[in-house]
């Protein structure tokens, strides 16, 4: 029985070894790649980015091959970027060529439903459209004026907080992440509501697990692998409680809707983003349609560092 076990894994093994080097090889002799250091079978350059900080490491390997260098992770063709010339090539000259993010990392297509959402989304006419809602919509100079008073309410909420505990240790750090989340959730659904603690608690689960190392991002043609993923398991866990949420949240916006109605849609009622969402969706001015997992998908990833900034420079 061992033996059988034991033949059986090796089998599955040289199989999966077999795909890796084959596809690997017929890949890369097609490809005009730039300069990078010798690969090893299997794991490429990974052993090369071991030992030291990572943005010293690149810094010594580009020394040597120049400011546009290849490295292979595992599967993975990546090229790296050390100059500012190099840099204006790809997001100006090329922008377009680089605009879609790559679509084999786990996490990404988990937390962005797919790629239903702005931040994860290929460059089509779909993210374009959600870049404009984005832009004249959402993000609005008038728009996050509006919540102005969110704003100042969570930072004297804080301010009051660090008052109370005069002469004791205090997480700064952890704070600052706290009220963040905070103008965040309560931008995108309005007041605080019975969700928003367990809301927040769980985008600080899935920062954690989509952190978090994968060999199935590094060899995505081996589908066991994702299968196998813990980290894949434990994301899709906390995403199921994280889309109850967001359809509970959903349910309340359009009844609440609904129950306004031509004030709502004139304005003259204080719009959340997820009011915003929906008020586009009625009107069907968005082609492709916006379903409601584009909307969740852009109100899940409206957590991410980058909105978050452009909240606290507008305040």
């Amino acid at each position: 029985m061992e033996l059988i076990i034991f033949l059986s894994a090796f089998l599955l093994f040289s199989v999966m070894l077999v795909k890796i080097l084959t596809k690997s090889t017929v890949k890369n002799s097609l490809l005009n790649l730039p300069p990078g250091p010798k690969t090893l079978p299997i794991i490429g350059n990974l052993h090369q980015l071991h030992g030291s900080l990572l943005h010293h490491l690149l810094r010594d390997l580009a020394k040597e091959y120049g400011p546009l260098m290849h490295l292979k992770l595992g599967e993975i063709s990546t090229i790296i970027v050390t100059s500012p010339e190099m840099a204006k090539e790809i997001y100006k000259t090329h922008d377009l060529l680089f605009a879609s993010r790559p679509s084999h990392h786990l996490a990404f297509k988990i937390i962005s439903y797919n790629f239903n959402d702005i931040i994860f989304g290929p460059y089509g006419n779909c993210w374009r459209q959600l870049r404009k809602i984005c832009n004249m919509e959402l993000l609005s100079p008038q728009r996050v004026q509006t919540f102005k008073s969110i704003r100042e309410d969570e930072v004297f909420n804080l301010m009051k907080s660090i008052s109370s505990q005069k002469g004791s240790i205090i997480n700064l750090s952890r704070s600052l992440f706290s009220i963040s989340y905070s103008i965040t959730s309560r931008s995108a659904f309005g007041k605080r509501n019975k969700h928003t603690k367990r809301f927040i608690q769980l985008i600080e689960e899935i920062n954690k697990l989509a952190s978090g190392f994968s060999f199935a991002d590094l060899y995505p043609s081996v589908k066991l692998l994702q299968v196998m993923s813990t980290m894949k398991f434990k994301l899709e866990i906390v995403k199921k409680q994280v889309d109850e949420i967001l359809e509970n949240i959903l349910d309340e916006h359009k009844e609440k809707i609904k129950m306004n109605g031509a004030k709502q849609e004139s304005g003259e009622a204080k719009e959340d983003l997820v009011d915003v969402l929906l008020n586009i969706q009625k009107r069907g001015d968005f082609e492709p349609e916006l379903t409601d997992t584009n909307i969740k998908a852009v109100t899940f990833v409206s957590k991410s560092p980058t909105i978050i900034s452009f909240f606290f420079i507008q305040s």
